[in-house]
């Protein structure tokens, strides 16, 4: 075989010097291959990856007009009006809970020491009194209708990242001129913008890149 020699009694083979220097050509290359792909994906760390996709978040808060997906997802959850609520007549603190998830929701309004129960249907919110102790001057009191316009709920959803995962956050529930304190429920927001309140769908907001991302 051509090249063939014998050393110490074995076959060795030996490389011609042009077929040497393609060898450690080949070698070379290789070498500055590897080099690049590891700066490559460094780089592409860096930057926070390779095209994947960039992560999201919800681009402001959120106001859902009140219905009976709404008060079924804050069922139970009392909100307070420190200054009370005009469109009920009440000047002192007045807390408004929404007692069941059917779809003309029960409702609890307490004031001092005056009650109103009775059930709510929506275009607003309309409070019809089925039951109360509230003085018969008072727009709670028994047989009465109260419409409130506008009537909605205020989630603060700006910041929140579209993973799915849901963090506490705060709401308000907007009844007329009057705002109430925060209370504080579970909120998650997916990758569609899909919204959730204490596991249930109740909306979608807009999404926007994160900041840097």
């Amino acid at each position: 075989m051509a090249g063939a020699h014998r050393v110490d009694g074995q076959a060795g083979f030996v490389l011609q010097s042009g077929s040497n220097k393609q060898f450690e050509t080949g070698l070379d290359m290789k070498k500055s291959f590897a080099v690049a792909a590891v700066a490559t994906a460094a780089l592409l760390s860096a930057c926070g990856g390779g095209g994947g996709d960039q992560p999201m978040v919800a681009a402001g808060n959120t106001a859902l007009a009140v219905n009976s997906t709404v008060t079924s997802a804050v069922v139970q959850t009392p909100f307070s009006f420190p200054a009370g609520v005009s469109d009920f007549g009440t000047t002192a603190a007045t807390s408004v809970t929404f007692t069941s998830t059917a779809t003309t929701p029960a409702f609890t309004i307490a004031s001092g020491s005056n009650t109103a129960s009775g059930t709510t249907t929506f275009g607003s919110c309309i409070f019809a009194v089925t039951s109360s102790n509230f003085p018969a001057s008072s727009p709670l009191a028994l047989g009465k209708t109260v419409t409130v316009q506008p009537c909605n709920l205020n989630v603060a959803t700006a910041g929140a990242t579209a993973n799915g995962v849901a963090t506490s956050r705060s709401i308000a529930l907007i009844l007329g001129a009057a705002a109430s304190a925060n209370a504080s429920v579970t909120v998650g927001v997916n990758a569609g913008g899909q919204l959730t309140i204490n596991g249930n769908i109740v909306g979608t907001v807009t999404l926007t890149p994160v900041t840097g991302a």
